[in-house]
Formats: structure tokens, sequence, C-alpha cells
């Protein structure tokens, strides 16, 4: 886990110091994905409010998607919950309306480091700490599967006032 906290502290220095899109690889313009507007309001009503969605991901590779508010990262940490049919080889990154991308959040449903099977389910979790380069706003989180059978999988971010 500390590489995966080193990975995203060192992406929340690099946008904080490019001011944008340094950690995602290129500037992509998914205006779906940034949300709209740098005004943001209700940050507080989703501090220590899971922010949940379930995600149809259909057969073969798919993604699929749901924005979530960010209260200021440098105040609130983040837990990330993902559940998924142990079947489906499922990862999930987050992006920030102003392009930076948190790549690390979970790379595999599988990585029993993070992952533990119940029955027919990978129940993962984990805990991320405050970035203090980043930004509130809409966050879009993406639920990525590279395994072929369909499977529908339940992400919630749950930010907690540290």
């Amino acid at each position: 886990m500390s590489r995966r906290l080193a990975a995203i502290a060192a992406c929340g220095v690099l946008v904080f110091a490019l001011t944008a899109g340094a950690c995602s690889g290129g500037a992509g313009s998914d205006h779906a994905a940034q949300g709209h507007g740098k005004k943001i309001a209700g940050t507080r009503a989703a501090a220590e409010q899971p922010q949940s969605a379930r995600l149809v991901l259909p057969a073969g590779r798919s993604s699929a998607r749901y924005r979530i508010t960010a209260p200021s990262p440098a105040k609130y940490a983040f837990n990330v919950s993902v559940t998924a049919p142990a079947s489906a080889s499922v990862s999930v990154i987050i992006r920030t309306w102003y392009g930076a991308i948190f790549s690390s959040i979970l790379t595999s449903t599988h990585d029993r480091g993070v992952c533990s099977r119940r029955g027919s389910q990978d129940i993962c979790f984990e805990r991320f700490p405050l970035l203090e380069a980043q930004r509130a706003g809409t966050w879009t989180v993406i639920a990525s599967k590279r395994s072929e059978p369909s499977a529908t999988v339940r992400v919630t971010v749950t930010f907690v006032k540290s």
C-alpha cells in the first residue's frame, strides 16, 4: 500500500506543479468525465457520506463510471471499497475535473493485498491519505473490467475528516 500512496502523492505534486494533466499521460478532453465548472457546492454534504454506485459491466472488456463530489482533499482522506464477482478482474481509477488521474486506486479485484474472497465475491477496501495538492469538486470514478463475463460491481467512496 505504501507504493500506492507514494504514487498518489507524486501525482498530486506533479498536478500541483504543472497545473493539470501531468499524471494522466495526456490532456484528454472527455467533458463527461471532467465535470463542469469549478465552483463547488455541497462538498460539505459529501464529506463522510458514502457515495456509491452499482455499475453494470457487459461481457468483454468494458467500463462504467459515476460521479462523486469530493470535499477538500487537503482536509479529508478517503476510503474506497469495491465488491465484484470473483470471476471478474476489475480495476478502479478516479479522474478529477481538472485532469488528474488517480490510477492506483485499485489495480485488480484479484489483489489479495487489499481484497479478500467471500463466497463468490471479491471484497476490496483501501484507505487513502490527505492529498494536499488536489482540489475539491466533481470527480469521476471509473471501473474497468478486463475479464470476459459480464459483472455487476459496487464501488463506494467515503471521505473522512483527518
